[in-house]
């Protein structure tokens, strides 16, 4: 539960960050600079928890796996950050804890108790309420799409399958490949892909560069922390810890409505009291 609350403090306040990137450097290399930082510093603590002998090939299609789901899912959500409103897209894309919690129950056969599984169905409902910005959604473009929002739900589909694929590697392979794979490997993957699409793909410094550092510093953190939740308990805690990592959108929105001075509407007041109290009840009926 703490560890799940970190995963959403820091993946939370990188969103946030990522949307003045994103507006200076474009959203392609906002996702493999991310990617690769983080990755670069998640190396060592990741050794700490231990090195596999060797992998099958079946373990090397799972990292790939991991990785190219995450690079398409960092890709999708950065798109959105840059094209849409904050709160509506982060919203959208922190609800990947529905396709999560089905997958986990439906792919990796993980039981979950009826009063467990309503108690995330309400954190859930929690999440998407907590920061919906209903006067922006009611404000379509001239398809009828609201900006954004196609790439925060195919983002919230790629992190289901990249953090329910993650999960099980760590519990299949160890530890340091699974989330090497989720950082490094993406970041690799969008080189590769981007030097095929001819994207721009040079560094850069000053106050960009800075914010970058940040957010790999908390993408670095969030990731380690989601898989100090499996090593201290197991496959069993993934729906738990992908639901509350979920909930990185309520520390998002805060930093909107504290910073930016945003206006909340009647559903963040709801979102709050619902969330609260499932994630009481969550907290209550795994104890």
């Amino acid at each position: 539960m703490v560890l799940g609350l970190v995963i959403a403090f820091c993946f939370g306040t990188s969103d946030y960050l990522s949307k003045g990137l994103t507006g200076k450097v474009g959203f392609y290399r906002t996702t493999i600079y991310t990617l690769a930082v983080s990755g670069a510093l998640v190396i060592v603590p990741a050794l700490l928890l231990g090195i596999p002998e060797r992998l099958t090939y079946a373990d090397c299609l799972l990292l790939a796996l991991i990785a190219a789901s995450t690079f398409v899912a960092f890709l999708f959500m950065y798109r959105g950050y840059q094209k849409g409103h904050l709160s509506v897209v982060s919203p959208t894309v922190n609800s990947y804890p529905i396709f999560s919690v089905l997958f986990s129950i439906f792919v990796l056969r993980i039981a979950i108790s009826s009063e467990v599984l309503l108690a995330l169905a309400g954190v859930i409902l929690g999440i998407i309420l907590v920061s919906m910005n209903l006067a922006a959604l009611r404000s379509p473009t001239e398809r009828g799409l609201t900006p954004g929002v196609p790439e925060a739900v195919l983002a919230a589909f790629f992190f289901a399958v990249g953090f329910t694929a993650l999960g099980y590697a760590d519990e299949t392979i160890g530890y340091l490949f699974p989330v090497l794979a989720a950082r490094l490997g993406a970041a690799g993957v969008g080189f590769v892909v981007g030097a095929a699409l001819k994207q721009d793909l040079s560094p850069f410094g000053g106050k960009p560069l800075l914010r970058l550092l940040a957010m790999g510093c908390l993408e670095a953190t969030g990731i380690f922390a989601f898989t100090l939740a499996l090593f201290y308990t197991s496959i069993a805690a993934l729906p738990i810890a992908t639901t509350l990592g979920g909930m990185g959108v309520v520390f998002t929105v805060g930093y909107a409505v504290v910073l930016l001075k945003e206006r909340v509407g009647l559903n963040y007041a709801v979102g709050i009291v619902i969330l609260v109290t499932s994630v009481g009840a969550l907290l209550y009926l795994t104890a």
